[in-house]
């Protein structure tokens, strides 16, 4: 899901876009940068309800909170949506077979369990009894198997169908549309049985199942609804924690507890108003003036609150990392690669530009991953750095041995960046370390998120700063990125022995053997082949508001959790 906007600014657009994994890349970029939607009065109700404020200042009053969604709301349609936004909205009204709790680790929502062959490809999940939809009827599991064949279907057209097709055997056949539908292994043997074939073994599997694409939906009320489907509240039906009430696509929504829920008892907060704000000030100024109860801050903002109690800072499974295009002779150089993996500070730009939680990178997986499927050691614990430190002479060194095996100076390079703040200080300070450190000469060039992704698509950039979110707890949800026929290796990057790696890693039973494929691959891409040069692991400063305990943000594939949140006072 990138997501959406930098993160801190708010929740998800990061693109950083957990939000999608590419809107998160422009939630990475482009910040806080924008108009105000809501405009500078309190929030009170969206929609007309009377105003907040009350029970510990916060905006919804009584026992109601209200949030700032941060961008506008996409599209409603599990079998679709990417954005990080959107999927917020989305993992708070829905519940899939598995869910994340307050630790990230996947536990029973709808499957009360399930049984995992030997070889760790069969699945058999049991639902519930008595889970319900929003309209009374029962959540089945032809309800999953219908959602998950709908993503798949290449007439849908979704995204995020790869989600599902890389993992369940022949999901990708009939999603490229060289496969049939029967031959998809997913299978409602009854009402209650869902039975789940996976192509190869996924240690982290049911924490996939928690991811948006895996969500269900009612058949019959997908076709009676048609076009209007996931439209507006009346337009989906509801089987998690919340039912919408209000919904405005460039307002917000409203959450109000969904009684039917099969956990209803646990769910604390009656009702969340979900507004949209994009403007900084705004945002701080609602939120002083107790009108929004969580408030996403950018850096110029974060000392001024650092010393506050309400004060937090988080750090997501995302990286920021510079990649280029192979097809420009500089970058086939691995004197230079390296010279320009080295040759920026990292510290600096997480310390001075960002100022959020956010953190150096110290290789391309980001910090607190698992090493392999929910091991209790984290993949950057067992790896070590694959990023090489900050070094300006020996950077300097490499680069002009690199000139030299060129035969000719490297001329002006373009470097292709994110509309906005704090995406266009981060590549001016970026654009001076090269000229400082190596002698080589960017000119940026700055593009709205759509269009740069559309530029590297078409293989039309030479250097280029990205990000990336995990969609879920495992290194290969960044690994596999750099496949040489990897849709997102927009810089063309091809090495068969590390294509041999993470195809290995992928059909590896064995844990341990499957981790050392993934460590090796890492080492591969980063420290030897130089393809990537990781920035920083993404991360959010944010206010909030006392009253609210159990804050959860998930730093992967779920965003925030209203369920899991408690108000007090």
């Amino acid at each position: 899901m990138t997501r959406k906007k930098m993160r801190p600014m708010m929740p998800r657009p990061l693109d950083l876009a957990r939000f999608s994994r590419r809107d998160f890349l422009k939630m990475g970029g482009t910040g806080l940068a924008g108009a105000a939607l809501l405009g500078t009065a309190g929030c009170g109700s969206l929609f007309g309800g009377g105003q907040g404020g009350g029970n510990g200042g916060g905006g919804g009053g009584g026992n109601s909170i209200t949030i700032n969604l941060g961008d506008a709301i996409r599209d409603l349609n599990s079998t679709t949506t990417t954005d990080s936004v959107s999927t917020d909205v989305l993992l708070n009204v829905m519940d899939g077979l598995y869910r994340l709790d307050e630790n990230t680790e996947a536990q029973p929502a709808i499957a009360e369990g399930v049984e995992i062959s030997d070889d760790q490809l069969n699945y058999t999940f049991t639902l519930r009894d008595g889970v319900q939809w929003s309209d009374g009827s029962p959540v089945t599991a032809q309800d999953f198997e219908y959602a998950w064949l709908r993503a798949l279907d290449p007439e849908t057209a979704g995204q995020y169908a790869f989600i599902i097709g890389q993992f369940v055997e022949g999901g990708t056949e009939f999603n490229a549309g060289e496969g049939s539908r029967e031959d998809v292994g997913i299978r409602a043997t009854d009402d209650k049985t869902l039975e789940v074939t996976l192509a190869a073994p996924a240690p982290f599997f049911l924490g996939l199942t928690s991811f948006f694409t895996y969500l269900p939906q009612k058949q019959s009320f997908v076709e009676e609804q048609s076009d209007n489907y996931a439209q507006g509240a009346d337009g989906l039906l509801y089987n998690g924690p919340y039912t919408l009430t209000e919904f405005n696509s460039t307002k917000g929504v409203t959450f109000e507890k969904n009684d039917r829920y099969w956990n209803a008892d646990n769910v604390d907060i009656p009702k969340v108003e979900a507004v949209i704000v994009t403007e900084q000030d705004t945002i701080v100024n609602l939120y002083e003036g107790g009108d929004l109860d969580v408030a996403g801050l950018s850096a110029e903002y974060v000392d001024e609150y650092r010393d506050s109690p309400e004060f937090n800072t988080q750090t997501f499974f995302a990286t920021f990392y510079l990649t280029w295009n192979y097809e420009n002779e500089i970058f086939q150089n691995s004197n230079i690669l390296k010279a320009i993996q080295m040759g920026f500070d990292r510290q600096a730009i997480a310390d001075q530009i960002l100022n959020n939680g956010s953190k150096p990178a110290t290789g391309y997986v980001p910090e607190g991953m698992a090493a392999n499927g929910g091991d209790d050691q984290t993949f950057r614990e067992v790896q070590g750095p694959t990023v090489p430190e900050f070094n300006a002479d020996e950077a300097r060194r490499l680069f002009e041995q690199g000139v030299e095996e060129l035969g000719q100076e490297p001329g002006e390079i373009e470097l292709l960046v994110y509309e906005g703040d704090p995406a266009e200080d981060v590549a001016a300070f970026l654009q001076e370390q090269f000229r400082k450190n190596l002698g080589l000469q960017t000119r940026i060039k700055v593009q709205p998120f759509d269009a740069k992704l559309q530029l590297e698509a078409d293989g039309d950039f030479e250097m280029s700063w990205q990000g990336w979110i995990g969609d879920y707890n495992d290194p290969m949800t960044f690994l596999d990125l750099y496949l040489s026929d990897s849709s997102f290796n927009t810089g063309g990057y091809q090495n068969d022995q590390y294509d041999q790696l993470i195809t290995d890693a992928q059909a590896e039973a064995d844990p341990a053997a499957r981790l050392e494929l993934m460590q090796e691959a890492e080492r591969l891409l980063v420290e030897e082949d130089a393809a990537v040069a990781p920035i920083f692991f993404d991360g959010e400063a944010e206010l909030i508001r006392s009253n609210i305990k159990n804050y959860v943000d998930h730093p992967y594939g779920g965003g925030i959790d209203l369920s899991l949140w408690r108000l007090e006072g």
